[in-house]
């Protein structure tokens, strides 16, 4: 009976040995709360921005109305750059001509950018940028060698080829601008207002605006981009945020 009773006890214990005990310690799931949502690519979703045009300074009415009007230094750095881009064009153009000399290509493409580079040469000796009250607006100048200084006269410019409407916008009507591709060298300036027939917003170059809202403009850095950029800011200018690198925005 004692016998009986040990194997009994001995299988008992035995049995025990593999029986898989649950473990006391669980473990913990740490969930971090701040981080972005991911997409079906494992990459964070940039967060969204506002894109709504905002001032970089809030201006009243009353406030404008007491600031002087400004005309904006001509700029020669786009025509003088068009212009040295015309004999490297046709000295590192290659050529195909036994002797080594020049190819009709290359000439044919330095003369265009002579040519160019004179009309924007011309056309900043006679046009200014004014920035005036309530408005701003481009005006030629003539006279005595298109010197203010001289006696010349700004004048009004004929009615914008793209719109047909004047060469004068309201800083109010002004949704955005920007210069292109830096502020540092403009080759093109920009700039979207609201005050022009919504039914004109598609011509020309508006036409490839696939957000519409406005009536963009486009025209060369032949005007110092810098003052430009200073009077949109201290005249209360919206502009929209434009985004940058690494999801920083800038409003500036």
């Amino acid at each position: 009976m004692k016998l009986l009773s040990c194997l009994l006890l001995l299988a008992t214990t035995g049995s025990q040995a593999f029986v898989v005990k649950p473990s006391m310690q669980r473990v913990a799931t740490q969930v971090n709360v701040a981080s972005p949502p991911i997409d079906e690519w494992n990459q964070p979703i940039p967060e969204k921005v506002s894109t709504a045009p905002v001032p970089v300074n809030k201006v009243s009415k009353a406030a404008r109305s007491r600031m002087a009007d400004r005309i904006i230094d001509p700029d020669f750095s786009l025509a003088l750059g068009v212009f040295l881009l015309a004999p490297m064009i046709a000295w590192y153009h290659p050529t195909y001509m036994a002797d080594g000399s020049p190819s009709l290509l290359g000439v044919f493409g330095a003369g265009f950018h002579l040519v160019f580079a004179a009309l924007l040469w011309v056309q900043t000796v006679r046009v200014r940028l004014v920035f005036e009250k309530d408005s701003m607006e481009f005006y030629n100048v003539k006279g005595p060698q298109c010197d203010l200084e001289k006696g010349a006269k700004l004048v009004k410019k004929p009615s914008n080829y793209v719109a047909d409407t004047a060469n004068r916008w309201k800083y109010d009507d002004i949704i955005n601008y920007g210069f292109f591709p830096s502020l540092e060298f403009p080759v093109i300036c920009y700039m979207k207002e609201t005050n022009t027939d919504p039914a004109k917003w598609n011509r020309w170059f508006a036409a490839f605006d696939s957000y519409g809202r406005g009536q963009p403009h486009f025209f060369p850095g032949i005007c110092n981009a810098r003052q430009i950029k200073e009077e949109f800011e201290k005249r209360g200018v919206a502009r929209k945020p434009i985004p940058m690198i690494g999801g920083k925005v800038s409003k500036k």
